[in-house]
């Protein structure tokens, strides 16, 4: 079958299952298929191919046509076209499945690259159906303006993260000045094949409609002014990665309209030329942007004080007394006091400079009879009086190089990220990435006790993607801060004062698994002994947890409490609607036993958590030998006997599962290190292995669990083997004197002497 024939088939049904007409969590399947299995393939995700054709292109159908690869195709409903009224290409509700598609495809499966190939050709269109919230009522929450909103948040926090990773700082964010000098966007006339625009419908929604041809900018609806520039605005405060470039955004204006205010009059004199009705426009929209930012944020215009400083002194400086001076000069005084006023600024002497030539033209405005001279005489005292009122400091010259400040800002930048209540699964994950990255440089902006903290936070995380990038992180992490990640880690394991849950923990010990997997060698003296001490800890039951224990009683109250009300209400024994036929009622009890002895009991550890320490223990056993305290060694086997031999219920079946298994991984490192020719001062011999495999056999043959008597079977026949391996001289063992076989003249030594010799040679006799 072809490729197009196949995902036209499936798209539908991967659709309905998208948003959400499956079973529980079939979503995020569906999510993961279309976003990885299909849309992450160059061969069949690419712009243009059939995987894009077949499920990003029915979005981007009713959200910017002019992007589908081939024409639109008009229903039946379309084709009645009234005369004299554009025809409705999507209506509301086809816009908002489209972004609700978008939203949970991205969502589901946050993959940062996938959310920027998708929402990067659609930001004017995102932007302009943000923009038109704020004409609509606010208290309507349209899921087509919230969607809209959310998915243009992400791309802009996304990309703002990547062109700060790459050093862009002095310069507004390319995707907010595409979004300003596109401000009133609403559609696309300048494509000739498929021309359409965003308009208001009758049920207080937008529709997407055909656009007249003759419509050109200069007859857009002036009155979306006002709302544009407020939509803009709330995007920058509501976005903590913009907070530069409304700074930055400030000033490019402040500047741009000053040097505009200040051009000759004689190019003002042709008026016998046709207005620029555009240019009008441009200059509306940035005068109305320039008051909001001065009004909606004050402080955050002056982050960068050197740069106002010098506008402010260039403005001040050709203040002439005229009418369009006095409007400039006043804005520009209320920067001035801004910035003086403000509890960081303090002088410098790159300052100096600027700041008398500023008091220099405050003594030029104070003389003259007009409203700004008040205030330039106040400012004059200001300065004149400001180094009196500000605190000494001791010189602390900045010894921050380039790479430094940088690494500062994209470590702010991921902490936003990650910390922000509102982040998605796609900017959390690049927040991962941006902080992999400063790991992998090994930065010195890092603080590991920090980072461990965010990173163990983070494994609560209930969206998969985002703890199981967490346990990567803290895996590389490690490889730069063994000890001090293997410590905080066992401790967190540990979790002594019962600050975590099982879920975390249990990925805590995957993290601990996957770090002794991946650096053996490192596992050695004090860390090994440290992290097997506490490994055991967990899987003896001598630990208890008082705050369990009274969670559990809690819990069992409220059952009873329950089951009591429901038989009251059914007047007998409750009926279970969700029962498995299928299953024996036998067989049901004994399911139930088992999961519920999984818990603890009377406050000692959960049976799967001492399972995963006993587990992480048998792969630190295997992996590095070597590397554990005798003594420690001779702990795990007497407890893995010792669970064998007293803990014989059902439910603690997946315990002595792993018991057995641990006891097989001790025999598999003392093979190995045999097979290697290293010398263990450990080991078993005589009465203790004599033990191990009376105890074994005893298991086999009485245990409940079939799976417990099937390992015991094989650990006795491994046992066996090593012993019989053990009479048999190593790799790098000694000589044991055994030159030949009686009876035959077969060598069974082959030695550096007997090279030379000449080969049996084996003839066939009939």
């Amino acid at each position: 079958m072809e490729a197009e024939v196949w995902y036209k088939g499936i798209a539908p049904q991967l659709f309905d299952l998208l948003e959400g007409k499956g079973e529980l969590e079939l979503d995020q399947a569906a999510a993961f298929v279309i976003g990885f299995g299909i849309l992450g393939r160059r061969q069949y995700g690419a712009p243009g191919t059939a995987g894009w054709k077949a499920f990003v292109e029915p979005m981007y159908r009713h959200i910017d046509p002019s992007l589908l690869s081939d024409t639109l195709t008009s229903t039946k409903e379309e084709s009645i076209i009234t005369v004299g009224r554009p025809k409705i290409l999507s209506s509301s509700a086809d816009i908002a499945r489209a972004l609700q598609r978008l939203k949970k495809l991205l969502t589901s499966h946050p993959n940062p690259a996938l959310t920027k190939r998708l929402l990067r050709p659609i930001l004017l269109p995102l932007w302009s159906l943000a923009s038109w919230a704020e004409q609509f009522d606010h208290r309507n929450q349209n899921s087509l303006f919230i969607d809209a909103t959310d998915l243009l948040k992400y791309i802009i926090r996304l990309l703002s993260g990547n062109e700060s990773s790459e050093g862009i700082s002095q310069i507004i964010s390319p995707m907010i000045q595409e979004i300003l000098d596109n401000i009133l966007f609403d559609g696309r006339r300048n494509v000739a094949r498929t021309m359409w625009e965003y308009a208001p419908d009758q049920k207080g929604s937008l529709q997407m409609q055909s656009a007249i041809a003759a419509k050109s900018d200069e007859m857009r609806d002036f009155s979306r002014i006002d709302v544009t520039v407020k939509a803009l605005v709330r995007l920058l405060s509501s976005v903590p990665e913009l907070s530069q470039d409304i700074s930055l955004l400030f000033l490019q204006l402040f500047r741009k309209w000053t040097v505009e205010s200040n051009e000759p009059p004689a190019e003002i004199r042709t008026r016998n030329a046709e207005v620029n009705s555009q240019d009008f426009q441009r200059k509306i929209i940035e005068a109305k942007l320039l008051q909001s930012l001065i009004d909606g944020f004050p402080e955050r215009l002056v982050e960068d004080s050197h740069q106002v400083l010098d506008i402010t002194s260039e403005v001040l400086s050709r203040y002439h007394g005229t009418d369009t001076d006095e409007e400039i000069v006043t804005v520009a005084l209320s920067l001035l006091n801004i910035v003086l006023t403000s509890p960081r600024f303090k002088t410098s002497p790159e300052h100096e400079s600027r700041l008398r030539s500023i008091q220099t033209s405050l003594e030029k405005i104070r003389k003259g009879q007009t409203e700004s001279s008040t205030t330039a005489k106040n400012l004059l005292m200001l300065l004149q009086y400001r180094q009196y009122m500000e605190e000494p400091e001791i010189d602390a010259p900045s010894t921050f190089t380039d790479r430094q400040l940088e690494d500062r800002k994209i470590h702010k930048l991921a902490m936003s990220y990650l910390t922000a209540l509102d982040s998605p699964p796609p900017v959390r994950v690049q927040g991962l990435e941006l902080l992999s990255g400063l790991v992998k440089s090994n930065s010195p902006v890092l603080d590991i006790s920090s980072l461990l903290v965010l990173y163990s936070s983070l494994l609560q995380d209930e969206e998969e993607y985002i703890y199981l990038r967490t346990i990567k992180a803290l895996v590389q992490l490690s490889e730069r801060h063994p000890k001090t990640v293997l410590r905080d880690i066992v401790d967190r394991y540990v979790d002594p004062q019962e600050d975590s849950e099982l879920d975390q923990r249990l990925r805590l010990g995957e993290v601990l698994l996957q770090i002794i997997q991946s650096r053996p060698l490192a596992f050695v003296h004090d860390i090994a002994k440290t992290v097997c001490e506490g490994l055991l800890f967990i899987a003896s039951r001598r630990g208890h947890r008082a705050k369990s224990e009274q969670t559990q009683m809690r819990r069992e109250k409220l059952m009873k409490k329950k089951n009591s009300e429901a038989e009251e209400a059914w007047d007998g024994e409750v009926p279970q609607f969700d029962e498995d036929k299928t299953q024996s009622q036998e067989d049901k009890e004994l399911m139930a036993r088992i999961v519920g002895g999984w818990e603890s009991k009377r406050g000692s550890e959960d049976v799967r958590i001492r399972t995963s320490a006993l587990a992480i223990l048998a792969q630190a056993i295997e992996a590095n030998v070597d590397g554990i305290p005798p003594y420690t060694l001779s702990t795990t086997v007497d407890l893995c006997i010792h669970i064998l031999t007293l803990e014989s219920e059902a439910e603690r079946g997946i315990l002595r599962r792993s018991a057995i298994l641990t006891i097989l991984s001790f025999a598999k490192a003392l093979d190995t290190a045999r097979r290697e020719g290293r010398t263990l001062s450990f080991g078993f011999v005589g009465k203790s292995l004599e033990d191990v495999k009376r105890v074994l056999e005893y298991i086999e043959g009485s245990d409940s669990d079939g799976l417990v008597r099937r390992h015991a079977r094989d650990v006795i026949e491994s046992l066996q083997v090593w012993e019989m391996n053990m009479l048999m001289p190593g790799a790098g063992n000694a000589r044991t004197g055994l030159d030949s076989l009686e009876g035959l003249s077969v060598n069974p030594v082959v030695g550096a002497e007997s090279r030379d010799r000449p080969r049996p040679r084996i003839e066939e006799i009939e």
